[in-house]
């Protein structure tokens, strides 16, 4: 019986990854985008939202003043999180972003991506304290970016690649 038992899970892994594959082959592509209500994020996160929807991603926008259901990451095939740099040499972000990020679900092995705003010397060490934080819920990193303007977000929105 538990070999049955055993055969079953297995077909039933086997179909659930061409199951998985045949989605992410898929024409629309989900791309999460998660950004701080501190600092001036929101026309960055909807900067980048655009240059993804051009290249033909659905994407969903949340700011971390989302009081709603716990997200899970599980229906996305990539996630975006940003934050501003605060400070000029520490590098702080906002503790908004690590809550939030603290109350999602199924975050291990997703793809992610990390942006922030940069601000004199302390870019590089807020960019590391973002992609901690998705590293700390078992997310990939993939890429990583200081991001100044609308433009630049359009541009990295543009450079995803599933």
């Amino acid at each position: 019986m538990k070999i049955f038992s055993n055969y079953d899970i297995i077909r039933l892994c086997i179909k659930r990854m061409e199951l998985n594959i045949f989605l992410r082959g898929g024409i629309l592509q989900k791309v999460l985008i998660i950004y701080s209500t501190e600092g001036d994020l929101k026309k960055i996160a909807e900067g980048i939202a655009q240059g993804a929807r051009q290249k033909g991603y659905e994407v969903e926008l949340f700011d971390t003043g989302y009081s709603g259901r716990p997200i899970s990451f599980y229906k996305y095939d990539l996630v975006v999180a940003g934050a501003p740099t605060q400070g000029i040499f520490r590098g702080k972000i906002p503790s908004d972003l690590s809550k939030f990020l603290k109350d999602c679900k199924r975050t291990t092995g997703q793809e992610a991506m990390a942006f922030v705003t940069p601000r004199f010397f302390a870019t590089n060490k807020a960019l590391k304290k973002v992609m901690g934080e998705l590293e700390k819920l078992g997310c990939i990193v993939k890429d990583f970016r200081t991001i100044k303007n609308e433009k630049e977000a359009k541009e990295f929105g543009n450079s995803f690649n599933l």
